[in-house]
Parts: structure tokens; C-alpha cells; sequence
């Protein structure tokens, strides 16, 4: 039997021993659904945390604002008489049972701006804002009516301006396509996420394959039939393959969401909302906002995003993989296997920050070294691939991501090596330094 089938036999066991368990099946059934819950769970949120409607009483001493604070959908607002002293208002309060809390608007709240609430317990938020929002435009008004200048509400509405950028993304053949930056950095920052989230996971497979095998003694049976590094290869190749096939998963389930929803149609076809507004559901101008948003979404490459996404997953996966499995070899036990894999925890969270911050500027120098550097470039260049890279950028990228993987695969290899048959020792600096000489 060559490496290459021996390779393949383990590839196969690690594939079958993830994707036969009905673990994995639930999970990759369930995670797309859990995540289009959470687009809609704050708002149920929101709706199951409302709680009665709140009485609150206005006492108005400049007797002109009172009125402006009106009734929503958390508190009901009533006048009360002025003419009493705070005592009074405080032995109001605490006979009316149903009373939430009280707003008193002094006489000269229009010089001051200041305005008191009464209440037992912390005054909500929502109350906080709602006064000051009703009062605000009510006193803003008052001000402008107070300068006796006809018409000069209307003249400073009238005067009022709001540009509206429409971003105009030129291409190589001359034709114009929508640009949005808020979406290429919404899908660059999802890319990137979901990379970190791919080979942190993927990689903790691999490092807990490792030490459970080694913890259980069967490591020596395995390495009996073939050499460490063709162990190592099987199981990077055959958890990857696990990874590349949820993934696949996942696509085609929004693949199928998408021809449900019609949301392949209307990226093919952005004026569809416009030309037919019954289509959308909503008014004509929301409408023509989310037409805007499907132009700039369809002006996007997620064909090259896309492969760019899978090369890029591969080549961080086989990187940090190999330290994962690595770093698995070095221990006995189960709970000695996070404080093996801190570096490399260290470097994913680094690389998230990195594309975190690269985010306003995606072709800065921060952003190209850090798209470069193999331990970084994984998820750097995802935020930055939705504004368009070079495609020599991109190239060179991969060389140096998949050049890095392979001399650190070779490196792993040695540890791994020595690592699996070692019992009873605490891990050391100096063992490793042997080991990879």
C-alpha cells in the first residue's frame, strides 16, 4: 500500500467518525436556521419584554408644554394641577397607586431646558427619551415662533439640505455598476468571521482527534501501520474535507431560500421592485431603497468572493491545523489542550482585530501587510476582497498563505512525530527545540 492510500484510508475514517454522527447532522441543519433566528430575536425580544402601559402624571407650571408630550404605546400621559407644592405632588404620588411617575415642567423651561421626574424607582430610558423628544420639537418651535418673523419656520425647514450620495463603481470593460461601502463592509466582516469561526472550529477537531486518541492508547496501533506524517495529512485532509462539505451545505440551503423568497430574482433584476411595487410588499419608496441595496449586492463578484473564500479557508485551515495538531500532541490530557493552543488562539484573534480595523480603510498599509502575513491574511483579505483587490494581490496572497502552511505542515510533522508517543512528560520548550532538529 503506497502513502498516498494510506492517506487517504485515514482521511476517510476522520471524514466518516464527524460526518456520521448525528451530531453533525442536527448541527448543520440547525446552525443556518439558529442564525436566521437571530435576525428576528431581538424583535421578539423587544415585544416579550413590553410590559403594561405606565400612568405618568405632567404637571405643567409654564402651562404651554404639557400638552406637547403625548401617549405611546409604554406610557399614558394625564395633566395634573400645578397649583400644589412639591410636598404635595410627592403626597399625590404616593396615594395614587397607578401612578408611574411624575414630569414637572417648570415655568421657565424654555430659558432653562431643564425638566424634573419624579419616580420610586429608576426612570426607564424609554420615558427619558419620549419627554425629551415631545419637548424638544415643542420649545424648538416656541423659540423660532418667539422671533416674530413671518414664515421663518418654513423658511429654515426649506433651508434644510440632505445630500444623497449615489456611489457610481466604474469596471474594467466601462460599464457602471451601484457601489455601497456599508455592504462590502457588512459582507467583509461576515466573511471574516466566518472564517475565524471555520478554522477555530475545525481546527479544535483536529486537536481533540488528536488527544483522544493518544489519551486512549490507540495512537500506538495507528502509527504501527503507517508514519506519523501520513497520519497527520489523513486527518487535516479528512477533517477539512467535513468542513468543505458543511459548507457546501449550508450553500445550497441558502441557495433554496433565496429561489423561495424570490431574492434571486430580484438580484437578477434590481427595477422589478420598482416597475412592480406590489412585489415588495411595501410603499414606493421603500421599495426603491431595497431596489438601491439589491443593485449594489448584484454589483458584487460572489463568484470570485466565493473561491477566494474556499482557497483561503483551505490554506488558513492547513495552517493552523497543523499547530493545532501539533500542539495536541504535546499533551496527555483533555484539559491540558487550551492552554497548548493559547498562541494560536492568540493569532485568530489578532487577525479579527486586524480586519476589524482595516474595515475604513481596506487598502491602507495596514490592511496589505496584514493580507500578506499567512497567520493574518485568511481573514484580512476577506474584508477587504468586497472593495475589489488586484488580482495580483490576491495571487501573491495565496502563494505565501499556502507556501506558509506546507513549511509549517513539515514542521508540525516533527512534533507530531515525537509528540503522540510521548507519555507521562510535561511539555517543554527545550523538548521541542530537539524535536525539531
Amino acid at each position: 500500500m503506497n502513502n498516498f492510500s494510506r492517506i487517504s484510508i485515514i482521511a476517510r475514517h476522520e471524514f466518516l467518525a464527524i460526518a456520521g454522527k448525528k451530531s453533525f447532522i442536527v448541527m448543520t441543519i440547525l446552525i443556518p436556521l439558529l442564525s436566521l433566528a437571530c435576525f428576528g430575536l431581538p424583535y421578539l425580544m423587544m415585544q416579550f419584554n413590553k410590559g403594561e402601559i405606565e400612568t405618568v402624571a405632567v404637571v405643567d407650571e409654564s402651562g404651554r408644554f404639557g400638552k406637547a408630550i403625548t401617549d405611546n404605546d409604554e406610557f399614558r400621559f394625564k395633566s395634573y394641577s400645578a397649583d400644589e407644592s412639591s410636598e404635595d405632588l410627592r403626597e399625590y404620588y404616593e396615594k395614587q397607586g397607578d401612578i408611574y411617575a411624575i414630569v414637572l415642567i417648570p415655568a421657565d423651561v424654555e430659558h432653562s431646558l431643564k425638566v424634573d421626574v419624579f419616580s420610586r424607582n429608576a426612570v426607564r430610558r424609554g420615558l427619558q427619551e419620549h419627554v425629551a423628544d415631545c419637548l424638544n420639537d415643542t420649545i424648538t418651535q416656541a423659540r423660532i415662533d418667539s422671533y416674530d418673523i413671518p414664515r421663518l419656520k418654513e423658511i429654515i425647514d426649506g433651508s434644510k439640505a440632505e445630500v444623497s450620495l449615489n456611489c457610481v463603481k466604474w469596471d474594467e470593460d466601462g460599464t457602471e455598476s451601484q457601489s455601497n461601502a456599508e455592504l462590502a463592509s457588512i459582507i467583509g466582516m461576515v466573511l471574516a468571521f466566518l472564517t475565524y469561526m471555520f478554522v477555530l472550529m475545525y481546527g479544535a477537531m483536529i486537536l481533540t482527534s488528536v488527544v483522544e486518541e493518544k489519551t486512549n492508547r490507540i495512537i500506538e496501533v495507528m502509527v504501527s501501520c503507517c508514519r506519523p506524517l501520513e497520519l497527520l495529512l489523513g486527518k487535516i485532509i479528512g477533517v477539512g474535507i467535513v468542513g468543505l462539505a458543511q459548507i457546501a451545505i449550508w450553500c445550497i440551503f441558502l441557495g433554496i431560500i433565496s429561489a423561495v423568497f424570490g431574492i434571486s430574482s430580484v438580484l437578477s433584476d434590481p427595477e422589478m421592485l420598482v416597475q412592480n411595487p406590489a412585489m415588495g410588499g411595501f410603499d414606493a419608496d421603500t421599495n426603491e431603497m431595497i431596489s438601491t441595496v439589491m443593485k449594489s449586492v448584484a454589483s458584487i463578484n460572489f463568484v470570485e468572493i466565493g473561491t477566494c473564500f474556499v482557497l483561503y479557508f483551505i490554506g488558513g485551515y492547513l495552517l493552523y491545523g497543523s499547530m493545532f495538531a501539533a500542539a495536541g500532541s504535546t499533551v496527555d490530557q483533555p484539559n491540558e489542550g487550551s492552554q497548548a493552543t493559547t498562541p494560536m488562539m492568540m493569532f485568530l484573534v489578532l487577525a479579527l482585530w486586524a480586519g476589524i480595523s482595516c474595515m475604513d480603510n481596506p487598502d491602507g498599509g495596514l490592511a496589505w501587510w496584514c493580507s500578506m502575513i499567512p497567520f493574518t491574511s485568511p481573514i484580512v483579505m476577506m474584508v477587504r476582497l468586497p472593495y475589489d483587490v488586484a488580482l495580483w494581490e490576491i495571487l501573491l496572497s495565496l502563494v505565501i498563505l499556502f507556501g506558509s502552511a506546507l513549511g509549517i505542515a513539515a514542521f508540525a510533522a516533527k512534533i507530531y512525530r515525537k509528540g503522540i508517543l510521548m507519555y507521562g512528560k510535561k511539555f517543554s520548550w527545550k523538548n521541542l527545540k530537539m524535536w525539531l532538529k
